[in-house]
């Protein structure tokens, strides 16, 4: 594995998470691309999300790299007896019933930490959305980072480090540029992209 994890966002986990990772990664036929830059502040935004292999697969690249990074899921994956592994790994569960104030406190999150990544998912959701959510963005604006987009392509089976964006004034453009990236390769599930 040729990517460099700059040291603000290792992990320091044992040498046995980082082969558990790679082997999976190995044994599934993937490899990770692309690059990780030195913000010590940074929202990933990972797609398409189509399918539950989404999260074993990613999952897989953070521990292979030993990245430290914290990630958004729905509240109800958050259950015993998975909730303290989960944890650990980096999750912070969100109710999606009730998301008011999550955005802010996220990126409040963010901006008083040393370093801190989040990664998420612009859909929300592995079905089919018409639109993606705009949280993401509304973080990075108000943490003043940068957003790297990360692509799954189960076509090539490749985990993507690939572009990177400031949010503008403009989150439809924003939008459109993260759909494109995320159209511009192979979806575990196509119908539900």
């Amino acid at each position: 594995m040729d990517i460099e994890v700059p040291p603000c966002h290792r992990a320091g986990r044992p040498a046995l998470a980082r082969w558990l990772g790679r082997r999976i990664l190995a044994v599934a036929g993937w490899r990770i691309t692309g690059n990780i830059p030195n913000d010590p502040h940074l929202i990933l935004a990972g797609g398409p999300h189509t399918s539950n292999w989404d999260f074993v697969i990613g999952m897989a690249a953070l521990l292979a790299l030993d990245l430290r990074v914290c990630w958004i899921g729905k509240d109800s994956i958050f259950r015993r007896p998975f909730v303290g592994i989960l944890t650990r790994l980096g999750g912070i569960p969100i109710d999606r019933s009730r998301p008011e104030g999550f955005v802010d406190i996220i990126a409040r999150r963010l901006s008083h930490a040393d370093a801190m990544i989040i990664a998420i998912a612009p859909e929300g959701t592995r079905s089919r959305v018409a639109k993606m959510k705009t949280g993401f963005l509304r973080i990075a604006r108000a943490a003043g980072c940068r957003v790297q987009l990360v692509t799954l392509d189960f076509g090539n089976r490749e985990f993507r480090f690939g572009d990177r964006l400031v949010p503008g004034d403009h989150q439809d453009r924003d939008l459109a540029r993260v759909r494109a990236v995320f159209a511009s390769v192979q979806p575990r599930n196509p119908e539900n992209f």
